[in-house]
């Protein structure tokens, strides 16, 4: 025999579902942002430095965390008015594993880590940095052409990653920081 539904289990759930959903969240893009403003004319006036490895020197890895940091931080173009320098460098440490009988490694461990500072460009002051990491694993093969184009595929990965975890972090910091979006 079933139970008769009770206006008071209705209400419970009412009001569960109202506590649920006023849990404070406000997306960091567009005018319901916590700041106010548009996050995306703040972020479109952050200038992407040149990028280097742990040596100084610019690879081909330099310019693709460049260009994704540039497609992310402003897909429409800046509007001309740089405030802000994303300066960053990385290191890259890889290593095998998995080995066969014969000592051959078929697994490659890419690990890149990103060291990256926000600078204000009139006090030339770093106003955030920190840290973005990021592995990925492939294997190894007897084909020396499948390995290179699995590990250029893996850094591709790993700098998209590393962007993207670069730009939330800068945006989650401006849009917790009112005050660096005044003027825009």
């Amino acid at each position: 025999m079933k139970k008769p539904f009770k206006a008071t289990q209705f209400m419970a759930g009412v009001l569960i579902v109202l506590c649920l959903s006023s849990c404070g969240f406000k997306p960091m893009y567009g005018q319901n942002s916590a700041s106010g403003t548009n996050l995306a004319q703040v972020m479109a006036n952050i200038e992407v430095d040149q990028i280097r490895n742990a040596e100084g020197r610019q690879e081909r890895l330099s310019q693709l965390i460049e260009n994704n940091l540039r497609d992310s931080i402003s897909p429409l173009g800046s509007d001309g008015s740089t405030r802000y320098i994303l300066k960053a460098n990385y290191d890259v440490e890889e290593r095998g594993y998995g080995i066969r009988e014969d000592e051959s490694v078929t697994l490659q461990n890419l690990r890149l880590s990103v060291g990256y500072a926000l600078v204000d460009i009139n006090s030339d002051e770093a106003i955030m940095d920190g840290t973005a990491r990021a592995i990925v694993t492939y294997d190894l093969v007897q084909s020396d052409f499948s390995n290179k184009i699995a590990r250029e595929t893996s850094l591709e990965r790993l700098s998209e990653e590393v962007a993207n975890q670069i730009i939330t972090r800068i945006g989650t910091f401006i849009s917790n920081n009112p005050e660096l979006t005044a003027g825009n």
